[in-house]
This record gives C-alpha cells, sequence and structure tokens, in this order.
C-alpha cells in the first residue's frame, strides 16, 4: 500500500503533508512521522501533517507529528502547508478555511504567491495566553556564555496553543540553539519551544530570532514562535503592535491584538509517493 505525500515549506520550515478521510488517515501515526521525516532513510521534513478531508462543522482537522514522532498541539508554519495542500486538492488558490487543531480552531485566509506553487496566508493564532511554569531549573550550566549569554536579559512563557519560552538576549546570532535549546527545554516535563530574540539593529518593530523546537530541533522558521516573540516584544515595549520576525529562513509578519494574526508564505516542494 502506498500513501501520496506533498511536500511544504514555511520558509524553510518543511512538512509532508496527507489528505483524506478519518478513515483514510485512521491508521497513520507517529511511526511513519519518523520514518517519512528521517532525512537520511525517508523522505525529510521537520514534521508530518494529516488533514482530515470530512471533519464535521470545519474544512479540516489538523493533526501534527513532529520528526520524532512527538504530537504537537498547532504550528503557524504547518497550518499554512495544510491548507496550501487543501486548495490544491479544490483546484483553487484562494480559500477561507477554519482549521480544527489541537490546540483549538484557526482560520487561515489563503491568496495566490508569487509564482505557481506559492500561497500567503494569514492566520488567526488566537490570544497569547501566558504559559507553563519551569517544572525545574535549566539542568546544568552551558560552560561556553555565548552559547546563549547564559543569562537572558528578560524570559516569558506564552501558550499559542503550544508552548513558547520567549528570551531576550543581546544578539540571536551567537546563540547555539543545539546546545542552549536542550538546555532550557530540560527544565519543562512536557517539552517547550525557545526562542532567543532581539530587535534588530537600526530597525523599528523588527525583531531577529534563533528558534529551538520541541520535537524537532534547530529549524529554520517557527510560526507560533514568531508570534509568542511579537507578543513578548510588544509587552516588553521593544516593539509596536504590526512586527516583522525575521528567522534563518525568511521573514513573516505579525499583528499583535487580543488576537493574533500570523502572515507567511507557504511553498509547494513536491508530490512524492511512499510505502505505508
Amino acid at each position: 500500500m502506498t500513501s501520496r505525500l506533498t511536500k511544504h515549506h514555511g520558509l524553510g520550515n518543511d512538512f509532508l503533508v496527507l489528505l483524506g478521510t478519518g478513515a483514510e488517515l485512521a491508521a497513520i501515526g507517529p511511526d511513519h512521522a519518523v520514518r517519512w521525516c528521517d532525512r537520511h532513510t525517508g523522505v525529510g521534513a521537520d514534521g508530518l501533517l494529516l488533514g482530515v478531508t470530512d471533519e464535521p462543522d470545519a474544512d479540516l482537522r489538523m493533526t501534527l507529528y513532529n520528526a520524532d514522532g512527538s504530537r504537537a498541539e498547532m504550528s503557524g508554519n504547518g497550518i499554512r502547508c495544510l491548507a496550501q495542500a487543501e486548495v490544491d486538492r479544490r483546484g483553487t488558490r484562494e480559500a477561507e478555511l477554519r482549521i480544527v487543531t489541537d490546540g483549538g480552531p484557526r482560520t487561515v485566509s489563503v491568496r495566490p504567491g508569487p509564482d505557481a506553487v506559492s500561497v500567503i496566508a494569514a492566520v488567526d493564532m488566537g490570544p497569547a495566553l501566558a504559559g507553563p511554569e519551569a517544572d525545574r531549573p535549566p539542568a546544568g550550566e552551558i560552560d561556553d556564555p555565548i552559547a546563549l549569554a547564559a543569562e537572558p536579559i528578560k524570559s516569558v512563557t506564552i501558550d499559542l496553543g503550544n508552548p513558547h519560552l520567549v528570551l531576550l538576549v543581546d544578539d540571536p546570532a551567537k546563540v547555539d540553539v543545539h546546545r542552549a535549546g536542550p538546555h532550557w527545554e530540560a527544565g519543562y516535563d512536557a517539552g517547550i519551544n525557545v526562542h532567543a530574540i532581539a530587535p534588530t539593529p537600526g530597525a523599528t518593530d523588527e525583531l531577529t530570532m534563533a528558534i529551538w523546537e520541541r520535537g524537532a530541533g534547530a529549524t529554520q522558521a517557527c510560526g507560533t514562535g514568531a508570534t509568542a516573540a511579537a507578543h513578548a516584544a510588544h509587552a516588553w515595549g521593544l516593539v509596536g503592535t504590526r512586527v516583522t520576525v525575521h528567522m534563518p529562513g525568511g521573514d513573516v509578519e505579525v499583528e499583535v491584538g487580543e488576537r493574533m494574526t500570523l502572515h507567511g508564505p507557504s511553498v509547494r516542494i513536491a508530490a512524492v509517493e511512499v510505502d505505508a
């Protein structure tokens, strides 16, 4: 038996997408994500997105498995990729979709991008809520202070359907996320996404961000993380209500308000058939 996946990326944060009815997708789970997302023995991706097309009272139900097989509640980049796969399935490039996620319902407005394989999507991310408290201090010490600017200037946790730890540092470019990410995530039993941010030098209402994602590791971009970063920086008086967030994979724009809105692209990369 084979499954037909499409591969998409949102600013380098890449996902495999599989659409189908609830019955068709019932047997697909974390083992498939681990196998298909492996970058050496599989197709390669940061995560696997399942989109149930016969969800009552919604256009889709989204289930997201990280590359390690763990389940994530929400992804701002992933939901844009899922939305692009759905409009492709419908044979259109523009739609407003209601998508049910483990983090709650989200509305995604899709419009054509600059070329035939791209779309631009605005995601209603919902409210930014207080995040979890740490279960323990970070494990051990990072012997090289540059690895994180080991004592952040400020920090806060934020819940956008999934948990984020936002750390204000002097220079995110100097953060070694491969060491700093696990160091800070170790304080949370359920794991947490870790983002080191700073205002972009010489710019207004812009942030630069380094990323560690729970279940995926260092990634090129994180949509929910960018949203959390914009909310935190606004609360700290560093930016206004419309914020550009620069990440290794590219930029998104975040509108800060009672409900947060994320604007960014999705690009279709390929369609592949894999053994189920």
